[in-house]
Protein backbone atom coordinates (compact mmCIF):
# COMPACT_ATOMS: atom_id res chain seq x y z
CA UNK A 1 0.00 0.00 0.00
CA UNK A 2 1.59 3.61 -0.82
CA UNK A 3 1.35 6.26 1.45
CA UNK A 4 -0.14 9.36 -0.32
CA UNK A 5 2.13 11.19 -2.50
CA UNK A 6 3.00 10.53 -6.07
CA UNK A 7 5.99 11.77 -7.11
CA UNK A 8 7.86 11.98 -10.92
CA UNK A 9 11.50 11.91 -11.48
CA UNK A 10 12.36 13.27 -14.78
CA UNK A 11 15.92 13.17 -16.93
CA UNK A 12 16.17 15.96 -19.60
CA UNK A 13 18.00 14.35 -22.73
CA UNK A 14 20.65 15.93 -24.67
CA UNK A 15 21.73 13.30 -26.98
CA UNK A 16 19.99 15.39 -29.53
CA UNK A 17 22.91 17.89 -29.53
CA UNK A 18 25.47 15.26 -29.72
CA UNK A 19 25.34 15.48 -34.21
CA UNK A 20 28.89 13.93 -34.71
CA UNK A 21 28.29 10.70 -33.64
CA UNK A 22 24.65 10.18 -33.96
CA UNK A 23 23.48 6.17 -33.46
CA UNK A 24 26.97 5.53 -31.60
CA UNK A 25 25.92 7.32 -28.55
CA UNK A 26 26.77 5.49 -24.97
CA UNK A 27 23.05 5.34 -23.26
CA UNK A 28 23.11 4.62 -19.64
CA UNK A 29 20.00 4.95 -17.50
CA UNK A 30 20.40 7.44 -14.79
CA UNK A 31 21.13 5.66 -12.11
CA UNK A 32 21.06 8.79 -9.81
CA UNK A 33 17.00 8.60 -10.52
CA UNK A 34 16.91 5.18 -10.24
CA UNK A 35 18.60 5.34 -6.59
CA UNK A 36 16.17 8.51 -5.26
CA UNK A 37 13.32 6.11 -6.65
CA UNK A 38 14.17 3.03 -4.80
CA UNK A 39 14.44 5.12 -1.62
CA UNK A 40 10.91 6.25 -1.96
CA UNK A 41 9.80 3.64 -2.85
CA UNK A 42 11.12 1.67 0.11
CA UNK A 43 8.99 3.88 2.16
CA UNK A 44 6.12 3.57 0.11
CA UNK A 45 5.56 6.19 -2.62
CA UNK A 46 4.33 6.10 -5.87
CA UNK A 47 7.21 6.66 -8.13
CA UNK A 48 7.71 6.85 -11.99
CA UNK A 49 10.67 7.65 -14.13
CA UNK A 50 10.61 9.23 -17.11
CA UNK A 51 14.18 8.96 -18.94
CA UNK A 52 14.08 11.19 -22.02
CA UNK A 53 16.78 10.08 -23.70
CA UNK A 54 15.13 6.37 -24.36
CA UNK A 55 11.75 7.29 -24.12
CA UNK A 56 9.87 9.55 -26.67
CA UNK A 57 8.03 12.34 -24.59
CA UNK A 58 7.50 15.36 -26.81
CA UNK A 59 5.48 18.41 -25.13
CA UNK A 60 2.15 17.28 -25.81
CA UNK A 61 2.89 13.60 -24.53
CA UNK A 62 4.56 14.90 -21.48
CA UNK A 63 1.48 17.39 -20.37
CA UNK A 64 -1.00 14.77 -20.96
CA UNK A 65 1.28 12.37 -18.94
CA UNK A 66 1.91 14.72 -16.45
CA UNK A 67 -1.80 15.74 -16.13
CA UNK A 68 -2.71 12.52 -16.54
CA UNK A 69 -0.20 11.05 -13.01
CA UNK A 70 -1.20 14.78 -10.92
CA UNK A 71 1.96 14.24 -8.96
CA UNK A 72 2.50 16.10 -5.93
CA UNK A 73 6.34 16.56 -6.63
CA UNK A 74 8.63 16.62 -9.99
CA UNK A 75 12.14 16.37 -9.66
CA UNK A 76 14.28 16.56 -12.62
CA UNK A 77 18.49 15.75 -12.72
CA UNK A 78 20.33 18.01 -14.67
CA UNK A 79 23.55 18.24 -16.36
CA UNK A 80 25.07 21.57 -17.81
CA UNK A 81 24.05 20.91 -21.67
CA UNK A 82 20.24 19.97 -20.48
CA UNK A 83 20.07 22.46 -18.06
CA UNK A 84 18.04 24.77 -20.85
CA UNK A 85 15.34 21.65 -21.30
CA UNK A 86 15.25 21.07 -17.48
CA UNK A 87 14.30 24.36 -17.19
CA UNK A 88 11.38 24.72 -20.03
CA UNK A 89 9.98 21.29 -18.36
CA UNK A 90 9.86 22.67 -15.58
CA UNK A 91 8.14 25.95 -16.48
CA UNK A 92 5.65 23.43 -18.31
CA UNK A 93 5.18 21.75 -14.95
CA UNK A 94 3.80 24.70 -13.49
CA UNK A 95 2.06 25.82 -16.12
CA UNK A 96 -0.21 22.87 -15.77
CA UNK A 97 0.26 21.85 -12.16
CA UNK A 98 1.06 25.33 -10.37
CA UNK A 99 0.40 23.95 -7.27
CA UNK A 100 3.43 20.69 -7.68
CA UNK A 101 6.72 21.26 -5.80
CA UNK A 102 9.19 21.75 -8.67
CA UNK A 103 12.59 19.99 -7.21
CA UNK A 104 15.77 20.50 -10.00
CA UNK A 105 18.96 18.32 -8.95
CA UNK A 106 22.14 17.23 -10.41
CA UNK A 107 25.64 18.57 -11.06
CA UNK A 108 24.87 21.71 -12.48
CA UNK A 109 22.34 23.40 -10.32
CA UNK A 110 24.72 21.61 -7.71
CA UNK A 111 26.95 24.40 -9.49
CA UNK A 112 24.98 27.22 -9.56
CA UNK A 113 22.24 27.13 -6.89
CA UNK A 114 21.55 30.56 -6.46
CA UNK A 115 20.80 31.14 -9.83
CA UNK A 116 19.00 28.43 -10.66
CA UNK A 117 16.40 28.64 -7.42
CA UNK A 118 15.89 32.60 -8.68
CA UNK A 119 14.05 30.77 -11.36
CA UNK A 120 10.33 31.46 -10.99
CA UNK A 121 9.43 28.05 -12.31
CA UNK A 122 11.91 25.96 -9.49
CA UNK A 123 11.02 25.41 -6.13
CA UNK A 124 14.18 23.80 -4.74
CA UNK A 125 17.16 22.90 -5.59
CA UNK A 126 18.89 19.45 -4.33
CA UNK A 127 22.80 19.77 -3.87
CA UNK A 128 24.91 16.81 -3.60
CA UNK A 129 24.07 13.61 -3.45
CA UNK A 130 19.72 13.51 -3.33
CA UNK A 131 18.71 10.13 -2.00
CA UNK A 132 18.47 10.98 2.02
CA UNK A 133 17.45 14.79 0.87
CA UNK A 134 14.71 14.06 -1.57
CA UNK A 135 13.40 11.47 0.66
CA UNK A 136 13.40 13.92 3.77
CA UNK A 137 11.93 16.86 1.31
CA UNK A 138 8.70 14.54 0.28
CA UNK A 139 7.92 13.45 3.73
CA UNK A 140 7.54 17.00 5.20
CA UNK A 141 6.16 18.50 2.00
CA UNK A 142 3.64 15.95 1.79
CA UNK A 143 3.05 15.90 6.14
CA UNK A 144 4.31 19.07 7.19
CA UNK A 145 4.93 21.64 4.29
CA UNK A 146 6.63 24.29 6.80
CA UNK A 147 9.15 22.20 8.13
CA UNK A 148 10.53 21.34 4.77
CA UNK A 149 12.28 24.96 4.26
CA UNK A 150 14.89 23.44 6.31
CA UNK A 151 15.24 20.29 4.57
CA UNK A 152 19.51 19.81 5.11
CA UNK A 153 21.19 19.96 1.12
CA UNK A 154 18.84 22.42 -0.25
CA UNK A 155 18.37 25.56 -1.27
CA UNK A 156 14.95 26.87 -1.18
CA UNK A 157 13.11 30.25 -1.29
CA UNK A 158 10.54 31.20 0.59
CA UNK A 159 8.54 35.37 0.62
CA UNK A 160 11.03 36.49 -1.62
CA UNK A 161 13.83 35.31 0.47
CA UNK A 162 16.34 32.42 -0.45
CA UNK A 163 16.80 29.91 2.07
CA UNK A 164 20.47 27.99 2.04
CA UNK A 165 20.43 25.70 3.95
CA UNK A 166 23.30 23.49 5.52
CA UNK A 167 25.30 20.83 2.99
CA UNK A 168 24.25 17.20 4.17
CA UNK A 169 26.85 14.84 4.79
CA UNK A 170 27.75 12.61 2.58
CA UNK A 171 26.37 9.30 2.68
CA UNK A 172 28.93 6.53 4.33
CA UNK A 173 27.43 3.31 4.25
CA UNK A 174 26.57 2.90 0.66
CA UNK A 175 25.01 -0.82 0.88
CA UNK A 176 22.35 1.38 3.21
CA UNK A 177 20.95 2.34 0.18
CA UNK A 178 18.57 -0.17 -1.91
CA UNK A 179 19.46 -1.11 -5.56
CA UNK A 180 18.41 1.25 -7.98
CA UNK A 181 14.87 0.65 -9.17
CA UNK A 182 16.33 -1.03 -12.31
CA UNK A 183 12.45 -2.12 -12.78
CA UNK A 184 11.75 1.42 -13.94
CA UNK A 185 13.85 1.14 -16.64
CA UNK A 186 13.52 -0.45 -19.71
CA UNK A 187 16.91 -1.98 -19.60
CA UNK A 188 16.62 -3.16 -23.57
CA UNK A 189 16.56 0.35 -24.57
CA UNK A 190 19.93 1.14 -23.18
CA UNK A 191 23.26 0.37 -25.49
CA UNK A 192 27.00 1.16 -24.81
CA UNK A 193 29.18 0.85 -28.13
CA UNK A 194 31.31 -1.98 -26.97
CA UNK A 195 28.21 -3.91 -25.42
CA UNK A 196 28.77 -7.94 -26.19
CA UNK A 197 24.74 -8.69 -26.03
CA UNK A 198 21.61 -6.84 -26.90
CA UNK A 199 20.44 -6.02 -23.29
CA UNK A 200 23.17 -4.69 -20.56
CA UNK A 201 22.84 -2.91 -17.49
CA UNK A 202 24.42 -0.31 -15.50
CA UNK A 203 26.02 -0.88 -11.98
CA UNK A 204 27.84 1.89 -9.62
CA UNK A 205 30.01 0.06 -6.96
CA UNK A 206 31.41 3.68 -5.41
CA UNK A 207 30.79 6.79 -5.56
CA UNK A 208 33.75 9.70 -5.00
CA UNK A 209 37.43 10.26 -6.75
CA UNK A 210 40.10 11.53 -5.56
CA UNK A 211 42.29 12.88 -8.06
CA UNK A 212 42.19 16.68 -8.92
CA UNK A 213 42.12 16.69 -12.90
CA UNK A 214 41.64 20.52 -14.07
CA UNK A 215 39.00 19.26 -16.64
CA UNK A 216 36.71 17.23 -14.52
CA UNK A 217 33.90 18.34 -12.25
CA UNK A 218 33.06 15.31 -10.00
CA UNK A 219 34.67 17.27 -7.02
CA UNK A 220 31.53 19.33 -7.31
CA UNK A 221 30.05 16.45 -4.99
CA UNK A 222 33.14 14.99 -3.19
CA UNK A 223 36.36 13.90 -3.69
CA UNK A 224 36.67 11.05 -1.13
CA UNK A 225 36.64 7.65 -2.02
CA UNK A 226 33.48 5.30 -0.51
CA UNK A 227 33.02 1.96 -1.72
CA UNK A 228 30.06 -0.52 -1.06
CA UNK A 229 30.97 -3.89 -0.22
CA UNK A 230 31.58 -6.59 -2.63
CA UNK A 231 29.24 -8.73 -1.34
CA UNK A 232 26.33 -5.88 -1.76
CA UNK A 233 27.47 -5.66 -5.43
CA UNK A 234 27.43 -9.39 -6.41
CA UNK A 235 23.61 -9.21 -4.71
CA UNK A 236 22.61 -6.42 -7.12
CA UNK A 237 24.38 -8.69 -10.00
CA UNK A 238 22.26 -11.59 -9.37
CA UNK A 239 18.93 -9.95 -8.77
CA UNK A 240 19.48 -8.30 -12.52
CA UNK A 241 20.09 -11.71 -13.48
CA UNK A 242 17.21 -13.30 -11.81
CA UNK A 243 14.72 -10.69 -11.97
CA UNK A 244 15.42 -9.10 -15.66
CA UNK A 245 18.09 -11.44 -17.31
CA UNK A 246 20.78 -9.66 -17.75
CA UNK A 247 24.34 -11.31 -18.15
CA UNK A 248 26.08 -8.25 -19.52
CA UNK A 249 27.26 -5.44 -17.02
CA UNK A 250 28.45 -2.06 -17.34
CA UNK A 251 30.29 -0.74 -13.85
CA UNK A 252 30.20 2.99 -14.55
CA UNK A 253 32.54 3.93 -11.23
CA UNK A 254 34.18 7.16 -11.74
CA UNK A 255 37.18 4.92 -11.10
CA UNK A 256 36.51 1.08 -10.74
CA UNK A 257 39.61 -0.36 -9.85
CA UNK A 258 40.69 2.36 -7.09
CA UNK A 259 40.88 0.00 -4.24
CA UNK A 260 42.24 -3.20 -4.75
CA UNK A 261 40.47 -5.49 -2.43
CA UNK A 262 37.12 -3.98 -3.23
CA UNK A 263 37.74 -5.07 -7.18
CA UNK A 264 39.51 -8.19 -6.25
CA UNK A 265 36.50 -8.48 -3.81
CA UNK A 266 33.98 -8.48 -7.05
CA UNK A 267 36.22 -10.32 -8.96
CA UNK A 268 36.70 -13.37 -6.79
CA UNK A 269 32.80 -13.22 -5.98
CA UNK A 270 31.60 -13.36 -9.17
CA UNK A 271 33.88 -16.61 -9.83
CA UNK A 272 32.75 -18.14 -6.20
CA UNK A 273 29.36 -18.04 -7.34
CA UNK A 274 29.97 -19.26 -10.54
CA UNK A 275 28.26 -16.36 -12.14
CA UNK A 276 28.40 -16.57 -16.47
CA UNK A 277 28.69 -13.01 -17.17
CA UNK A 278 30.55 -10.40 -19.27
CA UNK A 279 31.09 -6.96 -17.95
CA UNK A 280 32.69 -3.65 -18.84
CA UNK A 281 34.18 -1.06 -16.86
CA UNK A 282 33.33 1.82 -19.95
CA UNK A 283 33.46 4.62 -17.46
CA UNK A 284 37.44 4.77 -17.00
CA UNK A 285 39.89 3.09 -15.04
CA UNK A 286 43.38 4.37 -13.72
CA UNK A 287 46.28 2.91 -15.47
CA UNK A 288 48.41 2.82 -12.23
CA UNK A 289 45.78 0.54 -10.57
CA UNK A 290 45.75 -2.23 -13.76
CA UNK A 291 49.00 -5.16 -13.15
CA UNK A 292 48.78 -8.82 -14.49
CA UNK A 293 47.58 -10.53 -11.92
CA UNK A 294 44.78 -8.15 -11.17
CA UNK A 295 44.01 -8.10 -15.05
CA UNK A 296 44.21 -12.22 -15.47
CA UNK A 297 41.90 -12.34 -12.29
CA UNK A 298 39.32 -9.40 -14.14
CA UNK A 299 39.57 -11.30 -16.91
CA UNK A 300 38.64 -14.26 -15.17
CA UNK A 301 35.44 -13.08 -13.97
CA UNK A 302 33.85 -12.15 -17.48
CA UNK A 303 35.83 -8.89 -17.87
CA UNK A 304 36.02 -7.92 -21.79
CA UNK A 305 36.50 -4.23 -22.14
CA UNK A 306 38.59 -1.53 -19.71
CA UNK A 307 38.31 2.24 -20.79
CA UNK A 308 41.11 4.24 -19.80
CA UNK A 309 41.18 8.00 -19.31
CA UNK A 310 44.76 8.68 -21.39
CA UNK A 311 43.38 12.50 -22.56
CA UNK A 312 46.24 12.94 -24.17
CA UNK A 313 49.80 10.73 -25.42
CA UNK A 314 51.85 13.85 -24.32
CA UNK A 315 53.61 14.13 -20.97
CA UNK A 316 53.54 17.92 -20.59
CA UNK A 317 49.35 18.13 -21.04
CA UNK A 318 49.39 14.64 -18.48
CA UNK A 319 50.96 17.41 -16.24
CA UNK A 320 49.55 20.28 -17.27
CA UNK A 321 46.04 18.88 -16.74
CA UNK A 322 47.48 17.18 -13.54
CA UNK A 323 46.78 14.19 -14.48
CA UNK A 324 48.74 11.55 -12.04
CA UNK A 325 50.24 9.42 -14.87
CA UNK A 326 53.04 9.10 -17.07
CA UNK A 327 53.31 7.33 -20.57
CA UNK A 328 55.23 4.39 -19.22
CA UNK A 329 52.30 3.16 -16.95
CA UNK A 330 50.03 3.41 -19.68
CA UNK A 331 51.93 1.89 -21.67
CA UNK A 332 52.30 -1.31 -19.35
CA UNK A 333 48.45 -1.33 -18.56
CA UNK A 334 47.88 -1.84 -22.03
CA UNK A 335 50.41 -4.26 -22.71
CA UNK A 336 48.92 -6.23 -19.69
CA UNK A 337 46.01 -6.06 -21.10
CA UNK A 338 46.58 -7.23 -24.82
CA UNK A 339 48.44 -10.03 -22.81
CA UNK A 340 45.34 -11.35 -20.87
CA UNK A 341 42.85 -10.69 -23.67
CA UNK A 342 40.61 -8.02 -22.38
CA UNK A 343 40.02 -4.66 -24.97
CA UNK A 344 41.44 -1.68 -24.56
CA UNK A 345 39.67 2.19 -24.93
CA UNK A 346 41.42 5.00 -24.57
CA UNK A 347 39.66 8.29 -23.93
CA UNK A 348 41.32 11.04 -26.00
CA UNK A 349 40.58 14.97 -25.50
CA UNK A 350 40.95 17.32 -28.26
CA UNK A 351 41.23 20.75 -27.35
CA UNK A 352 43.39 21.04 -24.42
CA UNK A 353 44.49 24.76 -24.38
CA UNK A 354 48.50 24.25 -24.68
CA UNK A 355 48.12 21.25 -27.24
CA UNK A 356 49.17 21.88 -30.80
CA UNK A 357 49.00 20.15 -33.81
CA UNK A 358 52.04 18.30 -33.33
CA UNK A 359 50.71 17.36 -30.09
CA UNK A 360 47.81 16.00 -31.53
CA UNK A 361 49.97 13.59 -33.94
CA UNK A 362 51.95 12.96 -31.01
CA UNK A 363 48.70 10.87 -29.04
CA UNK A 364 47.81 9.59 -32.16
CA UNK A 365 51.52 8.07 -32.43
CA UNK A 366 51.05 7.37 -29.31
CA UNK A 367 47.90 5.34 -29.83
CA UNK A 368 49.26 3.14 -32.45
CA UNK A 369 52.02 2.35 -30.34
CA UNK A 370 50.53 0.97 -27.27
CA UNK A 371 48.09 -0.54 -29.83
CA UNK A 372 45.00 0.70 -28.13
CA UNK A 373 41.84 -1.17 -29.83
CA UNK A 374 39.59 1.51 -29.64
CA UNK A 375 40.12 5.22 -29.35
CA UNK A 376 36.98 7.51 -28.06
CA UNK A 377 37.72 11.29 -29.36
CA UNK A 378 36.04 13.72 -27.43
CA UNK A 379 36.20 17.51 -27.55
CA UNK A 380 37.42 19.38 -24.89
CA UNK A 381 34.27 21.07 -22.44
CA UNK A 382 35.34 23.33 -20.18
CA UNK A 383 32.95 22.62 -17.52
CA UNK A 384 31.92 25.11 -15.03
CA UNK A 385 33.61 25.28 -11.85
CA UNK A 386 36.38 23.54 -13.33
CA UNK A 387 40.01 25.04 -13.26
CA UNK A 388 40.57 24.61 -17.14
CA UNK A 389 37.17 26.81 -17.29
CA UNK A 390 38.79 29.50 -15.11
CA UNK A 391 41.81 29.56 -16.99
CA UNK A 392 39.90 29.86 -20.64
CA UNK A 393 37.59 32.26 -19.29
CA UNK A 394 40.03 34.61 -17.48
CA UNK A 395 41.79 34.75 -21.07
CA UNK A 396 38.45 35.62 -22.63
CA UNK A 397 39.04 32.17 -24.37
CA UNK A 398 35.39 31.39 -23.71
CA UNK A 399 33.48 32.17 -26.47
CA UNK A 400 29.29 31.02 -25.84
CA UNK A 401 28.00 30.91 -22.42
CA UNK A 402 25.13 29.27 -23.91
CA UNK A 403 24.98 25.58 -21.71
CA UNK A 404 23.19 23.25 -24.39
CA UNK A 405 26.59 23.70 -26.45
CA UNK A 406 28.83 22.65 -24.16
CA UNK A 407 28.69 18.88 -25.27
CA UNK A 408 31.52 16.92 -26.26
CA UNK A 409 30.52 15.91 -30.06
CA UNK A 410 30.24 19.28 -31.32
CA UNK A 411 32.05 22.46 -32.72
CA UNK A 412 33.63 24.12 -29.23
CA UNK A 413 32.53 27.02 -27.21
CA UNK A 414 36.60 27.98 -26.91
CA UNK A 415 39.05 29.20 -28.71
CA UNK A 416 42.71 28.36 -28.00
CA UNK A 417 46.29 29.95 -28.47
CA UNK A 418 46.54 27.61 -31.51
CA UNK A 419 43.04 26.61 -32.74
CA UNK A 420 40.34 28.56 -33.54
CA UNK A 421 36.55 26.51 -32.70
CA UNK A 422 36.51 25.17 -36.11
CA UNK A 423 40.12 24.30 -36.15
CA UNK A 424 40.14 22.56 -32.86
CA UNK A 425 36.53 20.80 -34.30
CA UNK A 426 38.66 19.87 -37.54
CA UNK A 427 41.51 18.42 -35.76
CA UNK A 428 38.85 16.36 -33.81
CA UNK A 429 37.34 14.65 -37.13
CA UNK A 430 41.06 14.64 -38.28
CA UNK A 431 42.20 12.20 -35.19
CA UNK A 432 39.08 10.24 -35.87
CA UNK A 433 39.96 9.45 -39.01
CA UNK A 434 43.73 9.17 -39.19
CA UNK A 435 42.89 6.61 -36.49
CA UNK A 436 39.85 4.71 -37.69
CA UNK A 437 40.57 4.64 -41.77
CA UNK A 438 43.84 2.50 -41.88
CA UNK A 439 43.20 -0.72 -43.68
CA UNK A 440 45.44 -2.48 -40.98
CA UNK A 441 43.53 -1.43 -38.08
CA UNK A 442 40.16 -2.45 -40.02
CA UNK A 443 41.77 -5.86 -41.51
CA UNK A 444 42.68 -6.27 -37.08
CA UNK A 445 38.67 -5.57 -35.97
CA UNK A 446 37.74 -7.84 -38.65
CA UNK A 447 40.04 -10.71 -37.09
CA UNK A 448 38.71 -10.36 -33.45
CA UNK A 449 35.22 -10.35 -34.42
CA UNK A 450 33.43 -12.85 -31.93
CA UNK A 451 29.78 -12.18 -31.96
CA UNK A 452 27.13 -10.68 -34.31
CA UNK A 453 26.15 -8.20 -31.71
CA UNK A 454 30.31 -7.30 -32.24
CA UNK A 455 29.42 -6.95 -35.84
CA UNK A 456 26.92 -4.90 -34.90
CA UNK A 457 28.82 -2.95 -32.75
CA UNK A 458 31.36 -2.53 -35.55
CA UNK A 459 29.00 -1.51 -38.12
CA UNK A 460 27.38 1.24 -36.82
CA UNK A 461 30.69 2.62 -35.59
CA UNK A 462 31.87 2.62 -39.24
CA UNK A 463 28.77 4.09 -40.52
CA UNK A 464 29.33 7.21 -37.84
CA UNK A 465 32.48 7.60 -39.14
CA UNK A 466 32.27 7.53 -42.76
CA UNK A 467 28.75 9.40 -42.39
CA UNK A 468 29.77 12.20 -39.43
CA UNK A 469 33.43 12.71 -40.53
CA UNK A 470 34.08 12.25 -44.38
CA UNK A 471 33.45 16.34 -44.79
CA UNK A 472 36.94 18.02 -44.20
CA UNK A 473 36.07 21.05 -42.16
CA UNK A 474 37.07 24.07 -43.60
CA UNK A 475 39.91 25.78 -41.40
Amino acid sequence: MSKRGKIVLINPSYLEFSNAIHGSEWVSPPLGLGYIASVLLRSGYEVEIIDMAVQEFEEKKLKDFLLFKSPEIVGITSTTPAIKKALNIASMVKGILPNTLVVLGGVHPTCFPEELIRQEEIDVVVQGEGELTFLELVELTLENSEKRFFVCGTVQKSDGKIIFNPRRPFIEDLDSLPFPAHQLFNLARYRHPLMRSNKTAAILTSRGCPFNCTYCNRGVFNRRYRMRSPENVIEEIEYLINKHSVFDFAFIDDNFTLDRSHIEGICNGIVKKGLKIKWSAPNGVHAKTIDFELAKLMKKSGCYSLSFGIESGNQKTLDYIKKNIDLATIRGAFEVCRKVGIETVAFIIIGFPNENRNDIDNTLHFLKDIKVDIADFHILIPLPKTAIYEELKNRNYILEEDWSKYTFHNEPIFRTDFFSPKEIFYEYKRAYRKFYLRPGYILSRIKRISSLQEIKNDIRGLMTILTSFRNRASV
